[in-house]
């Protein structure tokens, strides 16, 4: 993975208090994942639970689009008003225009092969990982659950929807799970600043996220 300066920033203009404010959204969205994790393994005996989960989901897509704003408090209010406003797609157009590097970057730390010693590189995960381009359709998915016409409906049982409640389960398990990966070891670029951020979140969502910033000059 390559980082590149960006032209007339200084290399040191990612303020402590925004690399430590990033961290604590890192955290907020650890917190909210390991709750939708716990219900989705009860697993919810109803929609109304269902949507809880889905709302948690929906507030940590919200907030990966949100997190890169931290230095760029204009812009992250911007984004809150279009949230309530626009469509999933226009929202992602605006966020693009403000900061085209806001998507995270998932790794995993590969180590040399030279036992004697050697460079660590970061390589793409194996394992499934939510993408830029699935973020529309997961946001739609959840809003979706949240603006059902009838929210107890799962109140009552019947084949059809049991079957359809499970189908849920197991979709908002899949968000999950890839949301998590994303954000397990991640590079970001914040919005307005020269340098990225080198993050790693623990399993225990009690424990902060670890984040480091990482300045490289442009070769």
């Amino acid at each position: 993975m390559t980082q590149e300066r960006l032209a007339g920033r200084p290399a040191d203009s990612a303020r402590p208090q925004d690399v430590a404010l990033y961290g604590a959204m890192l955290g907020f969205m650890n917190q909210r994942l390991a709750y939708v994790d716990e219900m989705l393994a009860r697993p919810p005996r109803n929609r109304v639970e269902l949507e809880a989960c889905a709302l948690q989901v929906r507030m940590t897509l919200e907030h990966i689009v949100l997190s890169t704003l931290v230095t760029n408090r204009p812009a992250a209010a911007t984004i809150v008003a279009a949230f309530a406003k626009k469509k999933a797609s226009e929202v992602h157009g605006l966020i693009k225009r403000i900061n085209s590097r806001y998507w995270p970057i998932p790794f995993d730390w590969s180590g040399p092969e030279d036992s004697n010693g050697g460079t660590w590189t970061m390589v793409e995960p194996s394992e499934p990982y939510l993408r830029e381009e699935e973020w529309g359709r997961a946001y739609g998915y959840c809003s979706r659950l949240l603006h059902a016409t009838n929210p107890y409906e799962y109140l009552t049982t019947t084949e059809s929807r049991s079957e359809s409640h499970r189908a849920h389960i197991g979709q908002l398990k899949e968000y999950s799970h890839k949301i998590e990966r994303l954000l397990k070891n991640h590079q970001i670029y914040l919005s307005e600043v020269d340098c990225s951020l080198i993050c790693a979140i623990p399993e225990d969502p009690t424990v902060p996220p670890d984040v480091d910033v990482w300045i490289r000059q442009a070769k």
